[in-house]
């Protein structure tokens, strides 16, 4: 979800024009680019990093837009002009708490497809504005842009003169909870009560079986991804490594107000994406999961290796919008398509997402025996040390 929102920016920071005989190049008006997601796992109390938003401007120049993309001045406003705050409301709408944001400059931004070697952004470092403060999921978080007020001097002293404070752009969103999603199949119950969590995706009699997934959905989560990964062990030379595989097994988007959900994971499907993903190499003796006993296995009973877990990411309202409206066409014609914003007087999307996990489920005999030599896995050489 993430690198939806973040992965369009350089098409929305673009403005730029040819220049022939005449100028196209209009009046320029200042608009603000506006990106966050807010996300109660990354609260600064339960170990996270604290929430980030990207802030830039769009930009009108004579030059080409992929040589003005590549200078951070053209995207930026000057850091002594902008003033960024976060406010909180309750369920009321009364302001509870209010912060001043600053910036962090972050080293890791590709500056454009890794594969073709064209510079196309400025980059690696990108300068972001950084609330290290805690986020409840029961609140409204408001992000506003300001000029900042101008200096008035007072005898020997200086006052910030108020009375020039210009807004520039502002986002409100509600916060997706995290909280208030729950398990049933697999049961986080009693997985938490030191029971085993099995997946019997290949029964006795011969037959795949397929796997639901059922939850209590989260509030204000519109949209869902169902995500699974597969651990195992590869041995080469006598040298043992972990691994996994890990992908994306269905997105949906929930209504409000629906309240539970289920969601069907054939089994076929499973084996055949293992199969897939990994290649046939006689030297390499593959181990099915976690080893039993291992520091990382995180099934409650640690007599069975960890197989298997499960992923749910969600999104709010405002990031639905915005991916289901800048999502590929299907239909293979070129259309016009609108322009998703709830920043007022700017471009971006302010919104809320989260994860939860469930880690730690194993595979029953027969299940492992079909990656041993089922029709999709056969020659992987799988085998169950347990």
């Amino acid at each position: 979800m993430l690198r939806y929102a973040l992965g369009l920016v350089a098409l929305l920071t673009i403005f730029s024009s040819c220049s022939t005989e005449f100028n196209l190049t209009g009046e320029y008006q200042e608009k603000a680019l506006v990106y966050g997601l807010l996300d109660p796992s990354d609260n600064p109390n339960t170990g996270g990093d604290g929430h980030l938003f990207r802030i830039q401007k769009a930009f009108l120049g004579e030059e080409s837009a992929f040589v003005m993309a590549q200078n951070a001045d053209s995207s930026y406003f000057k850091y002594e002009d902008l003033f960024v705050e976060v406010a909180e409301y309750d369920e009321n709408g009364d302001e509870t708490n209010r912060w001043a944001l600053d910036t962090v400059v972050i080293g890791n931004k590709e500056t454009g497809n890794p594969d073709d070697g064209v510079i196309d952004f400025f980059g690696p470092t990108q300068r972001l504005y950084k609330l290290d403060e805690n986020i409840d999921a029961d609140m409204e978080y408001e992000v506003t842009l300001k000029k900042r007020p101008s200096i008035l001097p007072i005898g020997d002293m200086t006052i910030a003169n108020m009375d020039t404070v210009t807004p520039i752009a502002d986002a409100i969103t509600a916060i997706v909870n995290p909280t208030s999603f729950r398990w049933n199949t697999p049961s986080k119950i009693s997985h938490d009560n030191g029971t085993a969590q099995k997946m019997d995706l290949f029964n006795t009699s011969g037959q795949f079986k397929d796997y639901t997934i059922r939850f209590d959905a989260a509030d204000r989560a519109r949209q869902y991804e169902v995500w699974m990964r597969f651990y195992y062990r590869e041995v080469v030379g006598g040298n043992e490594t972990e691994k996994s595989i890990e992908w994306q097994v269905s997105t949906f988007e929930l209504e409000s107000g629906a309240s539970s959900w289920q969601v069907q994971l054939p089994s076929e499907g499973i084996y055949s994406r293992i199969g897939s993903e990994l290649s046939v190499d006689p030297t390499i003796i593959r181990y099915i999961g976690l080893k039993a006993g291992s520091p990382n296995n995180l099934v409650p009973s640690g007599n069975f290796s960890h197989d298997f877990d499960f992923f749910i990411r969600m999104a709010g309202d405002e990031l639905f919008e915005y991916i289901n409206i800048n999502n590929p066409s299907n239909s293979g014609a070129l259309q016009d398509k609108p322009v998703y914003t709830n920043v007022n007087n700017g471009l971006g999307v302010v919104s809320s997402r989260t994860e939860t996990k469930f880690r730690g489920l194993y595979l029953t005999p027969s299940a492992e025996q079909q990656l041993v030599d089922g029709e999709y896995t056969q020659g992987l050489n799988f085998t169950d040390d347990d």
